[in-house]
């Protein structure tokens, strides 16, 4: 991720303009590695400003399947805050954007329950 994903203009305009991103080492001592279970690397976890976790993405993803993933953790944290409408523009952005991604199937699905709320 280090080469491809995480340099990748896509991945870093999206991260600058919508997440506060923390990067912590493998080695990091606990609690980090035990509190979020992290079994393996790279793993990326979207977190809510409580700090709890919404949505994670556990291994290699390209660039093009890495930021609609963002971006679905994104409307899921929206979603459970009941923010409504930032959580549907989102979804629809991702499905817009990316309507091949593999995230694009929960999107649809988290939009069409978000639309019967």
């Amino acid at each position: 991720m280090d080469t491809v994903t995480y340099p990748d203009n896509r991945t870093v305009e999206f991260v600058a303009k919508f997440m506060i991103g923390l990067r912590v080492n493998a080695g990091s001592p606990p609690p980090w590695a035990q509190r979020f279970t992290i079994q393996y690397t790279p793993t990326v976890i979207i977190l809510d400003k409580e700090g709890q976790e919404h949505h994670r993405i556990v291994g290699f993803l390209p660039p093009e399947e890495f930021v609609p993933s963002l971006m679905l953790g994104i409307a899921k944290v929206h979603a459970y805050e009941k923010r409504l409408a930032p959580a549907k523009a989102m979804l629809d952005w991702l499905l817009l954007s990316y309507p091949q991604s593999r995230s694009a199937g929960e999107a649809k699905q988290l939009l069409v329950s978000l639309k019967a709320s």
